[in-house]
């Protein structure tokens, strides 16, 4: 009776494991078929995002074989079935890296009811704001959800098949010793499958029930072990992808590697973590963990010490007992072995095949570091060559943008500058005009008149002002580089010490005055008088900055502009050049008007004591001259103008130009006035018809040629403006050679250089007057046109 009550027992215990067993097992299978797909969704979806800092370098060098490869390893073991790359719309394919063929689960068709046909997509943009380069496109693969989840079945399965026999052969047992070894066991059970995966049962005596209770702790120790080792990958996963969207928000060097060294300190568990940079040849620690007390050496050669080592190698480093290494430097062994470090690792952070920095770590672990210690700082370090490549890419863009900010600025301000010269030299031909009338009139009026008459001292004011208004228009001509200027051979050091005593009187006793010849310099090519008055308006600005006294310098030196400098100022041109520096101990020029100082009329002085043309003048004479003038000043500190003039290739001897003997005034021959202005024709009409002179008059090019044709005396002068409308002088004079084949030409104009250099006028032997002239001018240009015309033809 006993007996059969215990095998009815034993078999309706059999019955209820078995069917407890499967029922809970159907379950469990649903459920974990719907937690896998969930866990290889989000672990698709961080390993995208891991992914895609990865690919943002290869995609913005446009190496596309690269980002290929990168996608193929990352999926060497397919677990993702669709991996492709799309362009930043999303809709271009780039390239698709999926696995050609899908390594089959071997799960059985049951199995493959619970998972689902198709698994949902994941994009992850590859950017780095606000550009973005492509979208990465990854599907989880079916075959690697049904091979997890047929595993864990198999494991289920072997498990519960254990635990079912060993419950079935000491049901016998538990029935005879009681019940309550079996409610531990369900209780651990219960704690295990909820979760709780530090749940044990206590040792029994019992011989029987002790094999299970080992083999239940040693399925529970297993489980725990696995699910940290889970949550390890995991931590490292997600510090890996707060790294990468630190470095798409380029954020500070120093502070992204202190957050790689503190996540390496976490995840490698390590005593001491520290970042060197290539700086040169040599490494600068650029970061460390702040916990740890270790004193290293601030700056290696690379090739010098274990770290040294590892960045002239360019491959990883795994020592033990770093202090008894022969490569590790003899202070360093010293701190090392106080600090009690038994391994170091050393892992190169790479662009590439350059080496930009090394990631070095210390432990005082007994088994020192493992290879999976390794493979976690590898990572790191890539983002850390990342983040150290970013951070020399934001500096050069944002030294571009500066050096571009600054170049648009002085271009627009060359610009405006030569836009006012152009008005400038418009304005000075119609001046010119009218002051050679006034000026003429003046004079003419002023030798008619007694100086006791009452009117002859209002004429002189009036040819006084005229004047004034001649040399504020010659100003301007130079403030626009139009001025006609007669370049020499010149030494800069000779004019400013011929320069010496006039400046000294012009600033006064209480400025000191400071020129030094330089040996050996070079020569340029300018007008004399033009650069003597770049002296003088520099000196004289200088002298009213410096009303309590100080140093006037005159320095002038040799010097190469190379392509930095004419990168950052608009106009210069790179080559040898001579300075000229004027500087002084006076009051400076804020920095937010520098930029107006050679604008004409500009002034920061009282009125009446400036016109605002001293340094537009300046500007214009070492712009013609082919040169650069740049300033720098600060308020309190002085100032200093530097002139950079082209230097010759080699010097020239300057011919000294004999002066030519005074022409005797007036003559008898016959002129041929062409001038389209109706007062400056009469007023030349009458100077030359008082000195003797037989004036023919036209107001244009054709009706020259017309009065030529019926004049049948001789012509021995054609005085003809150089722009006039219709015909200009030049091509008048063209016409008239054939008709008139001895005939002397000499050219006037109110215009700028440049203008009269477009009618082809200034040309070697050219004879020219610029307006405005005195009558005495006139005269005498016009008596040594004929004369040099005489000397010229044949006895």
């Amino acid at each position: 009776m006993k007996s059969s009550l215990r095998a009815l027992l034993l078999g309706v215990s059999s019955v209820a494991i078995v069917a407890v067993t499967l029922g809970g097992l159907a379950v469990n299978l649903s459920d974990r078929s719907t937690a896998a797909r969930m866990r290889l969704s989000e672990q698709t979806e961080r390993l995208g995002t891991a992914a895609a800092p990865l690919l943002l370098d290869a995609l913005v060098v446009g190496d596309l074989a690269r980002a290929e490869q990168m996608l193929r390893s990352l999926n060497g073991e397919s677990v993702w079935s669709r991996l492709a790359l799309y362009e930043s719309d999303g809709r271009r394919l780039i390239l698709d890296a999926s696995p050609d063929n899908l390594k089959q689960s071997g799960a059985p068709r049951w199995v493959k009811h619970l998972v689902p046909v198709t698994l949902e997509e994941h994009r992850v943009a590859i950017a780095a704001p606000p550009v973005v380069y492509g979208v990465l496109a990854v599907t989880p693969s079916v075959q690697s959800l049904e091979s997890d989840l047929w595993a864990e079945i198999r494991t289920m399965i072997a498990v519960t098949g254990v635990l079912l026999v060993t419950l079935l052969g000491l049901t016998h047992v538990i029935l005879l010793v009681g019940l309550r070894p079996v409610r531990a066991l369900a209780e651990s059970a219960a704690r295990l499958g909820s979760g709780d995966l530090t749940a044990r049962m206590r040792e029994t005596r019992l011989s029987e029930m002790a094999p299970t209770v080992r083999a239940f702790n040693s399925m529970a120790a297993s489980l725990e072990q696995a699910l940290h080792e889970a949550r390890t990958r995991e931590a490292r996963l997600e510090s890996l992808v707060a790294i990468s969207g630190d470095l798409s928000r380029m954020q500070e060097l120093d502070s992204l590697i202190g957050r790689i060294a503190e996540a390496c300190g976490r995840l490698v568990n390590t005593d001491w973590v520290g970042f060197r940079l290539v700086e040169g040849d040599e490494l600068a620690m650029a970061g460390t963990l702040e916990s740890s007390d270790l004193m290293v050496t601030p700056s290696l050669k690379i090739g010098s010490g274990l770290a040294g080592t590892v960045a002239a190698s360019g491959r990883p480093l795994l020592v033990r007992d770093p202090a008894d290494d022969p490569r590790m430097l003899p202070e360093d062994a010293k701190e090392v072995r106080r600090f009690g470090a038994r391994g170091f690792l050393g892992v190169p952070a790479k662009i590439g095949d350059r080496v930009v920095g090394v990631l070095t770590f210390q432990t005082k672990r007994e088994e020192g570091f493992s290879a999976e210690d390794m493979a976690i700082a590898t990572a790191f370090a890539s983002h850390a060559a990342i983040a150290v490549e970013n951070r020399r890419l934001l500096l050069e863009s944002r030294r571009a943008y500066d050096e571009l900010a600054e170049t648009q600025g002085q271009l627009e301000q060359v610009q405006k500058m030569d836009a006012i010269g152009r008005l400038a030299g418009g304005v000075a031909h119609d001046f010119n005009n009218l002051l050679t009338v006034i000026l003429g009139r003046a004079d003419i009026l002023l030798r008619q008149l007694k100086p006791e008459d009452s009117m002859h001292r209002g004429i002189e004011l009036i040819q006084r002002t005229a004047g004034r208004a001649a040399d504020l228009t010659r100003q301007l001509l130079a403030f626009g580089r139009k001025q006609v200027l007669e370049p020499v051979v010149l030494d800069l050091s000779a004019v400013t010490m011929d320069m010496k005593d006039m400046l000294g009187r012009l600033i006064g006793e209480d400025i000191a005055l400071l020129t030094t010849p330089t040996p050996g310099l070079g020569r340029v090519k300018a007008d004399r008088g033009q650069i003597e008055q770049v002296i003088m308006n520099l000196s004289v600005n200088a002298r009213d900055a410096m009303p309590q006294g100080g140093r006037l310098i005159l320095e002038t030196a040799n010097v190469e502009l190379d392509d930095e400098y004419v990168r950052r100022h608009v106009g210069a041109r790179p080559g040898p050049h001579v300075m000229l520096a004027v500087s002084d101990t006076g009051t400076g020029i804020p920095r937010e008007i520098q930029a107006h100082i050679f604008e004409p009329f500009f002034t920061t002085k009282e009125q009446g004591k400036g016109t605002g043309l001293g340094l537009a003048t300046v500007y214009g004479i070492v712009k013609q001259s082919g040169g650069h003038v740049e300033v720098d000043s600060e308020p309190d500190k002085g100032t200093t103008f530097r002139i950079y003039l082209p230097q010759l290739d080699a010097a020239a001897i300057t011919v000294d130009r004999s002066p030519r003997p005074t022409a005797a005034a007036g003559g008898s021959e016959t002129i041929l006035l062409v001038e389209d202005e109706e007062g400056v024709r009469e007023l030349a009409r009458d100077i030359l018809r008082a000195s003797g002179y037989t004036v023919l008059e036209a107001r244009n090019g054709p009706e020259a040629l017309l009065l030529c044709e019926r004049h049948q005396g001789p012509l021995d002068l054609l005085l003809t403006d150089v722009v006039m409308p219709r015909m200009s002088g030049r091509e008048l004079a063209e016409r008239l050679g054939p008709l008139r084949p001895d005939l002397s030409v000499l050219y006037m104009s109110g215009y700028t250089d440049d203008a009269v250099i477009r009618h082809g006028v200034l040309g070697a032997g050219t004879a020219f007057l610029q307006k405005p002239f005195a009558p005495a001018a006139l005269v005498q240009r016009v008596r040594e046109s004929l004369d040099l015309a005489s000397a010229r033809s044949p006895a």
